[in-house]
């Protein structure tokens, strides 16, 4: 079961023609299916590439009823404050919630890693 009881995650990623550009999500979310499993987890791709999020909706199984979009950007842009939003008010129907988790880059454990990244790459001062 996924924390606060979810039937089903959806990783968030921008997208890219770049078909390179979606390894490192393409390993993370290998990584969560060994955690949540297959059934409760799917990728998906804002724009520029697939599988969208609509696609992963409409690949749900019927009796997902609750279902959290996770993105994994940075920060809150134009696409997490207005389109990603409108597109989850298209999908949902009354027996499927789906909600808009804040991006992964808000996150302290991330904002921490990015600070020991950046003190690896130039040194500490």
């Amino acid at each position: 079961m996924l924390s606060k009881n979810y039937d089903h995650i959806i990783l968030l990623a921008h997208g890219s023609p770049d078909p390179l550009w979606k390894q490192p999500f393409e390993s993370i979310y290998n990584e969560v299916t060994e955690i949540y499993g297959a059934e409760k987890s799917s990728l998906a791709y804002m724009e520029l590439t697939t599988p969208t999020l609509e696609d992963a909706v409409a690949a749900l199984d019927k009796d997902v009823r609750s279902v959290a979009v996770l993105p994994l950007f940075l920060a809150v842009g134009r696409h997490l404050r207005k389109d990603v939003p409108a597109q989850i008010e298209a999908l949902q129907t009354d027996d499927l919630s789906i909600e808009l988790l804040p991006p992964i880059g808000d996150d302290l454990v991330v904002k921490n890693a990015m600070r020991t990244a950046i003190a690896q790459h130039l040194g500490s001062a």
